[in-house]
């Protein structure tokens, strides 16, 4: 059985066609890439995936949930990490980590365990205290992952993962 399902999925914007009946199954456990130009639809079916965006036509599963009759099942079970790297400047990593923790609604005890192991798996303890506006690309990138990862999500998802990342 496949974990994510995507069935003739249709998305226009105005007369360009973005997507034109994509379908595709992902099994559990599977390390999935989307491949293509610029223009390709790749952005537009992972902000569907993640229930970003709505299509137009086609059904998306997410471990048999429909992603349009239970959006937030689906968002409490993924983790989505953006193209572009979205944080605040002012607050430190960390504090960061502590506030994404609250809007999951984790639990403190857990959230400050599951930051601290974040911090060693992404060897972020150098500077993780300090402000996030004097964070490097990679730095951010980085942080943008941990905030994905914070909740341990039944599925990640990352839109252009490699960029502003060393290749290490």
């Amino acid at each position: 059985m496949s974990y994510v399902e995507l069935q003739d999925i249709v998305k226009n914007y105005g007369p360009v066609k973005a997507l034109k009946g994509l379908s595709l199954s992902i099994p559990k456990g599977c390390l999935y890439g989307l491949l293509g130009p610029n223009g390709a639809g790749k952005t537009t079916i992972i902000r569907i995936l993640c229930t970003l965006l709505s299509q137009d036509s086609g059904k998306v599963l997410i471990n048999g949930v429909n992603s349009l009759e239970n959006p937030n099942a689906i968002r409490r079970s993924l983790g989505y990490v953006a193209q572009d790297v979205a944080i605040d400047k002012i607050l430190s990593g960390r504090e960061l980590l502590q506030l994404q923790g609250s809007l999951y609604h984790l639990r403190k005890d857990f959230c400050e365990n599951r930051i601290q192991d974040l911090i060693v798996l992404l060897e972020m303890k150098d500077w993780i205290d300090r402000r996030t506006g004097s964070y490097s690309g990679g730095m951010k990138r980085r942080l943008d992952l941990a905030c994905g990862l914070l909740h341990q999500p039944q599925l990640l998802v990352l839109d252009e993962p490699t960029v502003g990342l060393d290749i290490e």
